[in-house]
């Protein structure tokens, strides 16, 4: 039973029935606690995990393992642990193990990166527009730091990698060579939502 939680403005329960652990407070967005550093990530996934299960789920579409490195960047912003790949990166493998310490699994998202795009694919199609080796020295290390920590599974952008030249879900380069192979994910690997517009507005459901 699954639930996207991950404070500030996705909060799917803390901002409508509320949480029911400890003192019951909503969480503002990750970056804001970034000055906490891993403990600060720990408690706090370890927090939405107890509430998530306490409300009879057990895996988490959390944490946001991409990196707020576009400031123009609104759909992913403050929801990112860090303006800096290598922040991110410790702050996401902490709180993969907060969440499995909170009894809950946990997915990171979006994977292979969607902080250094300009434009969101809830309303359209989306491209990254930076190499493979590009993503290997940046975007990737927030997901490798979390695949190594245990992540449960990962889920996938629908952004396009301008060099591979499809969206990700499509693309065997990006999950079987890189996310499978040069990553070593063994676990659950989902999409975005199939309804986003990046989606619909090019292939049809048959497709």
């Amino acid at each position: 039973f699954t639930i996207d939680e991950e404070g500030g403005r996705v909060s799917r329960i803390g901002a409508t029935i509320g949480y029911n652990v400890g003192d019951g407070h909503l969480l503002d967005p990750m970056q804001s606690y970034e000055h906490l550093g891993a403990q600060g990530a720990y408690d706090n996934a370890k927090y939405l995990a107890e509430n998530i299960s306490w409300h009879g789920f057990n895996l988490d579409f959390a944490p946001v393992a991409d990196t707020n490195s576009n400031p123009n960047n609104t759909v992913i912003g403050t929801r990112a642990y860090s303006t800096d790949f290598d922040t991110a990166a410790n702050l996401v493998a902490a709180a993969v193990q907060g969440f499995h310490d909170g009894g809950t699994g946990c997915a990171l998202k979006h994977f292979p990166g969607h902080g250094d795009t300009s434009g969101d694919t809830h309303a359209g199609s989306v491209v990254l527009k930076k190499s493979l080796n590009e993503l290997r020295a940046n975007e990737l290390k927030p997901f490798k730091a979390g695949i190594d920590a245990g992540a449960d599974i990962v889920m996938l952008a629908h952004i396009v990698v301008e060099e591979v030249g499809e969206p990700t879900l499509f693309s065997s380069k990006l999950i079987k060579d890189v996310l499978r192979d040069e990553l070593n994910f063994k676990g659950v690997v989902v999409t975005d939502g199939l309804t986003m517009k990046a989606m619909t507005d090019v292939y049809s459901s048959g497709e």
